[in-house]
């Protein structure tokens, strides 16, 4: 049977979103689910976003172990040593779990993984590319992984002929025109009328009508319960805690004496916005996007520079300090269960 009708993504729509928790995911896989769709992600793309994962777990535990490391004497006096549990500690478990729960996705939604290009000629037409600074290659930027993949595409869609090709890629600079809204002409013609969307939200749009059959957008909703068990979720873990302490560590500060990176970040108030919610008619599920401006006290940190080996102290400089801080995310609500879930943070910024 052919299929008439294939959307390919690229890796850069999961990046962001490693466990499909965001609406815009959620409906696509709705769509691709019931439509007479395929949803394909290439080889060359299923492996880097594995490889996305892992490059982003393998930081984090090591942050963890040089922690274990630094502290492993006293806790081993204290009695303590068992806290870190090192087989826990291993970045390789993590991927491999990951892996497991991407296989799966792809499997229970029916994602096709086109294979790599095989063609006779693919290896001149991608130097061919390169050599004449042809896209997805630039001036600037060796674009290897995007011309396997493009080539990858390219193929299957020779053999297939299907009707329509989507392409869903935030990679503007190798793929899009100026508009970043068309595929660049020197690759157009390689897919004879290819629509190009740089996000999952701007191709949701374009088949809107096609999805009123399993949501109901700008549902009526009851604003001061969806707040409420916002604040509830949030007050019930630390992943707003988890995201403050990152962006204050990894943020410069001017404060009155001195300027150095924030650290102890503690938020004093939290004001939620619903922005967007939309009633998933099967699943009896609301998914919401929501933004929430968080008051956050915190101490400004650095060096002491007249500290030295001996002294008193642990040869650091604070002074106490405030920011605002406005964050968006997507979030689901059971109607069934009355609980949240599946947060996942799209954008956050200093106000």
């Amino acid at each position: 049977m052919q299929m008439s009708y294939l959307i390919f993504i690229d890796t850069n729509v999961v990046h962001n979103d490693f466990f499909f928790k965001s609406s815009a995911i959620k409906k696509l896989l709705k769509f691709t689910n019931h439509e007479p769709v395929k949803l394909c992600i290439t080889e060359f793309n299923y492996n880097e976003i594995i490889k996305k994962y892992r490059d982003n777990v393998r930081p984090a535990i090591k942050e963890v172990r040089q922690v274990r490391n630094s502290v492993s004497k006293r806790m081993e006096g204290l009695g303590i040593g068992e806290l870190f549990d090192m087989e826990k500690l291993r970045a390789e478990k993590y991927v491999e779990n990951y892996k497991q729960f991407l296989d799966e996705t792809i499997e229970n939604n029916n994602i096709q993984i086109i294979g790599y290009p095989t063609g006779e000629h693919v290896t001149a037409q991608i130097s061919e590319k390169y050599f004449n600074g042809i896209k997805p290659f630039g001036e600037s930027k060796i674009s290897f992984q995007d011309a396997i993949i493009w080539e990858s595409i390219v193929e299957y869609c020779k053999n297939e002929d299907p009707e329509t090709v989507v392409f869903i890629s935030n990679n503007t600079t190798d793929f899009a025109d100026k508009s970043k809204n068309k595929i660049h002409s020197d690759i157009e013609d390689d897919i004879c009328g290819l629509l190009f969307y740089n996000s999952v939200g701007a191709f949701l749009e374009h088949e809107e009508d096609n999805l009123r059959d399993y949501f109901i957008d700008n549902y009526e909703y009851d604003k001061e319960l969806l707040e409420s068990e916002l604040k509830t979720f949030f007050d019930g873990n630390s992943s707003l805690d988890y995201t403050i302490q990152d962006l204050l560590m990894n943020s410069e500060f001017e404060g009155e004496y001195f300027s150095g990176w924030g650290t102890d970040g503690y938020i004093d108030e939290m004001d939620f916005e619903i922005l967007e919610v939309t009633f998933d008619i099967e699943e009896n599920e609301l998914l919401i996007s929501f933004g929430v401006e968080l008051s956050v006290s915190f101490s400004i940190e650095t060096i002491d520079p007249s500290f030295e080996r001996g002294d008193s102290g642990d040869g650091m400089l604070s002074e106490s300090s405030s920011t605002d801080i406005y964050l968006q995310g997507d979030i689901t609500y059971s109607l069934n269960e009355g609980k949240m879930s599946d947060y996942v943070e799209k954008e956050i910024e200093f106000l």
